[in-house]
């Protein structure tokens, strides 16, 4: 079994499904929470997904983790890479795949990332 991951410790949750727009890309979401460098981290993330082609972010946002002083950056990538070639354990913090990180047909991402952490 899992160890769980604290919202309010450093981690990387993520998602993937068929990207809405290109039905030749995967649609990524990944959030990166961290008291520093979340934006590096997430730089070694698109390095990953930018292996076999470029990489379109189609939206970022930040904010604040409640009762810490971590903050998240979310973001949300196309990409042709498949998740199977990703290696985020090499980031150094916990990885957790979240199946409902995903685009949604009521409400948005946004919000349920929100819900999370604000």
């Amino acid at each position: 079994m899992r160890k769980p991951i604290k919202i309010d410790s450093r981690h990387i949750r993520w998602g993937w499904g068929e990207s809405l727009d290109n039905p030749e890309s995967g649609r990524y979401h990944v959030v990166v929470v961290d008291d520093r460098d979340r934006g590096g981290t997430m730089n070694r993330i698109c390095e990953q997904l930018s292996i076999t082609g470029p990489v379109e972010v189609i939206r970022t946002v930040e904010g604040k983790v409640k009762g810490s002083r971590m903050r998240y950056l979310f973001q949300t990538f196309d990409s042709r890479t498949s998740p199977e070639m990703l290696n985020l354990t090499k980031l150094g913090k916990p990885v957790r795949r979240d199946k409902d990180l995903r685009e949604r047909k009521v409400g948005t991402i946004e919000e349920y990332v929100a819900r999370i952490y604000e």
